[in-house]
């Protein structure tokens, strides 16, 4: 029996092999890209799975009175957290203090350092490839490895109990190896290191006081802890104990779970669209199928009719069409496995891969995958393969005989709901598309407050071997930049745009008694020249009347507004509750745009710092004449290779480094304007089936309107007009979702475009000739069709 239906299914899909190619490249693109979309969200929500407990962990989260909140907290909250809450298991700061370069041999490496406490493993419990919990942090000169480290210096070899070498003095014992940990993980480690280890360093027993947050916390609290109250022990401690708790509005406890969107906003968007838009590229992908399915029933109703007559009942019917659309299906999983091996997923890592890691597919762990494949191939056959059956095996045998199916009008109905459906999706996305093409172009082209053409960036923080050496060589090529005619300026600086820290000082000022927080940073007194940033008050830094005992500041008109100030005559930035006569202010800047344009322009106080100071400067920033950048790179490269360093020199126009902030909004415009083909094209394939049925269903009366005198223009009109109508309801349910949709997306941006009309004009215009194209090739190739063929009978 099951060899009679293959049989029959085979034989029925190369009779009908338009329609079946259609829906196997439907199916195929459809679902390799929902496959390769819920990839990415499940490797997401799995990545922290390795962490036991994780219901249980919090981290400290920090809201300012002035709307500003950020993850860090003072670093002996902690101590005092756990001494006074009994319902603290254990805690841990974990922080970075400068990357260590580590030595083993004759290898060398620099990688990401984080610093913990001894608690780490009592709270976050990541699985050790090598070592022990207990006592990977019981000595003060211990370092765990990650398993990507721990392969850089000694391949599959165990290494526990080996010596590090770390800053070229100090002498570390590998004490463990972490499990191989996710890249979409909240963690994101090289090397971990002891707090004890730090508790020697002057600066950073300087900062670790009650005014400067610097290290986030994570708590693992019972399982029976009251959050809200716990809150409240926590705000007691601060109002007790802050420096100035008065600009602290709450302190609020965060699970784990949160901590990835919470510092990477853009990650909820991707994640929620990814979610989204695999919702929707199935449906759309179903849709299709049932719309086809559909059409062919309207053919095989005699067919129907007889297997009744010879004794067949509505369930053999249903097991052929179900059989059917299964081999579609299974096909078309195979084809889209390759297309999402061979280039969906490594297109992935391309888009995302820089921000968040490449994920690889691994049978072992990520078999769920396969599974909710195959789940979703028996869903998407038992969905078109009993849908449409149902209306036509329900027809009487005398009418189904006869091919007569008046009473399945209902079905032309449903059909066009289809297909207003499926161009409403398509038309949505190509709305979302050009939305987030005009935003982005916005954003790269607006006015930044600063000249970012023809200015050349450096990265000169280099971990030199000889700093005294590294210092004459750098000061002579600064000498031969200065004294070149196509270098108009030169500054040397801690930060340039799109790469500020986020270090913050509140400042105040008892006149208006304001506490204001300022984003900070060091330049020399070339910076603003070499940016062409307008100064509106005071002066510029001068190296020959400045200097860097007094360290005076510049500020942007942000701060001064903040501060309610209409002049700088006779003002400092001082700190509240000390007897420091503050940072003379002598001048105020233009604003300028040094985040991005998602970010407001916040108080920012520049610090003077000698250009020549190669040990605290991490840029060089050169403003040369139109043309030249490449000769000048050239000389500034030279002159690098041949200074002793751990890093190579690397530079880049500083125009790409301000666009690469828009890197990881790069890809999910890149991700959703292929999406907006796909659903186009998933559209249009079905929409060409269609019409390919409907041309062949009424190729009678094509035939007579020919011989009576229609042109092929008429006959092109009569076949594809009613689909043009669909396609205009679907764009008309299509515009207000969009607008919707992206007018709240664009409110997250501190400055964004306002939705145009012509935006829906052409998304609807796109869609309409896209769809009119692949109408007209067959009602075209219908309508010329010689309609003696046509007229002719069996």
């Amino acid at each position: 029996m099951l060899l009679n239906h293959l049989k029959l299914s085979f034989r029925n899909l190369w009779k009908n092999r338009t329609l079946s190619f259609l829906n196997l490249l439907g199916l195929s693109i459809g679902i390799g890209s929902v496959l390769t979309l819920m990839f990415s969200v499940y490797a997401y929500y799995v990545a922290d799975s390795m962490i036991p407990e994780q219901e249980h962990i919090y981290y400290l989260k920090t809201h300012l009175n002035d709307g500003n909140d950020y993850n860090e907290v003072v670093y002996p909250l902690l101590d005092k957290i756990k001494s006074t809450s009994p319902e603290v298991k254990a805690g841990t700061h974990l922080h970075g203090w400068g990357d260590v370069w580590l030595e083993a041999g004759d290898k060398e490496f620099q990688n990401t350092t984080t610093y913990a406490d001894p608690e780490f493993f009592k709270v976050f419990g990541l699985p050790l490839k090598y070592g022990n919990h207990n006592t990977a942090f019981k000595e003060k000169y211990s370092i765990v490895l990650t398993d990507k480290v721990s392969k850089q210096f000694f391949g599959e070899e165990n290494p526990v109990g080996k010596s590090l070498k770390a800053a070229d003095t100090l002498n570390l014992t590998i004490t463990g190896v972490l499990e191989p940990i996710s890249p979409y993980s909240s963690f994101r480690l090289g090397v971990l290191l002891p707090n004890t280890l730090l508790k020697d360093n002057p600066i950073f027993k300087q900062q670790t006081n009650w005014n400067n947050s610097f290290s986030p916390i994570f708590l693992k609290l019972n399982p029976e802890t009251d959050i809200a109250l716990f809150e409240k022990k926590v705000d007691k401690l601060v109002q007790e104990n802050y420096a100035d708790p008065t600009v602290i509005s709450r302190m609020e406890v965060m699970p784990h779970s949160e901590v990835r969107m919470d510092s990477i906003p853009v990650v909820e968007i991707i994640i929620a669209g990814n979610i989204a838009t695999s919702f929707f590229v199935l449906l759309l992908v179903l849709v299709n199928l049932l719309n086809l399915n559909t059409s062919t029933m309207f053919r095989r109703t005699k067919d129907i009719a007889v297997r009744k007559i010879l004794g067949g009942n509505s369930k053999g019917v249903i097991t052929q069409f179900c059989l059917e659309n299964g081999i579609l299906v299974l096909f078309s999983i195979l084809i889209s496995s390759v297309l999402f091996f061979g280039f969906l997923l490594p297109k992935m890592n391309d888009v995302f891969g820089a921000d968040f890691g490449e994920i690889n597919f691994s049978l072992k762990n990520d078999y769920p995958v396969i599974l909710g494949a195959i789940v979703l191939g028996i869903l998407v056959t038992l969905v078109v393969g009993i849908l449409p059956t149902l209306r036509f095996v329900s027809l009487p045998v005398s009418q189904g005989i006869k091919g007569k199916i008046d009473s399945a009008k209902g079905s032309f109905i449903l059909r066009n709901s289809f297909i207003i459906l499926q161009f409403s999706i398509a038309i949505l996305f190509i709305c979302i598309a050009i939305i987030l093409n005009s935003q982005i172009g916005f954003m790269k082209k607006a006015d930044l407050g600063f000249e970012r053409d023809h200015v050349i960036v450096g990265n000169i923080d280099l971990d030199y071997k000889n700093m005294d050496a590294a210092n004459s060589s750098f000061k002579g090529l600064l000498n031969d930049l200065e004294a070149n005619p196509y270098v108009t300026h030169i500054s040397t600086s801690q930060s340039v745009p799109s790469d500020y820290y986020f270090n913050y000082t509140t400042f105040y000022d008892p006149n208006t008694e304001s506490d204001v927080r300022f984003r900070r940073s060091y330049t020399d007194d070339g910076y603003l020249k070499t940016l062409q940033i307008p100064l509106i008050e005071g002066r510029d830094f001068d190296s020959n009347i400045d200097n860097a005992e007094e360290t005076p500041v510049i500020i942007n008109r942000s701060a001064m507004e903040a501060f309610g100030w209409t002049t700088i005559e006779g003002k400092r930035l001082k700190y509240k509750n000390s007897d420091f006569i503050g940072n003379p202010i002598v001048g105020v800047m233009k604003d300028f745009h040094y985040q991005d344009l998602q970010n407001a322009v916040e108080p920012l106080v520049h610090y003077y710092r000698d250009e020549e100071n190669l040990a605290k400067h991490r840029y060089l920033t050169v403003r040369v004449v139109d043309g030249k950048e490449k000769e000048i790179k050239n000389i500034i490269a030279a002159a690098f290779a041949k200074i002793d360093s751990r890093k190579n020199y690397t530079q880049g126009d500083l125009s790409d480094k301000v666009s690469g902030q828009y890197r990881l909004i790069d890809g999910m415009l890149k991700t959703v304007n292929v999406v907006a083909l796909l659903t186009i094209f998933i559209s249009c394939l079905g929409m060409f089936g269609l019409i390919s049925f409907m041309a062949k269903r009424r190729i009678k009366e094509i035939g007579i309107r020919k011989v009576l005198g229609a042109g092929v223009l008429k006959i092109v009109v009569l076949l594809s007009k009613d689909y043009i109508i669909l396609v205009g309801i679907g764009a008309l349910i299509a515009f207000p979702i969009a607008w919707y949709m992206m007018s709240a997306w664009l409110g997250s941006f501190a400055y964004s475009i306002t939705i145009q009309w012509w935006m829906f004009a052409l998304a609807g215009s796109i869609a309409f000739f896209i769809t009119a194209f692949t109408l007209g090739i067959q009602a075209i190739k219908s309508a010329m069709a010689n309609p003696v063929k046509s007229l002719r009978t069996e």
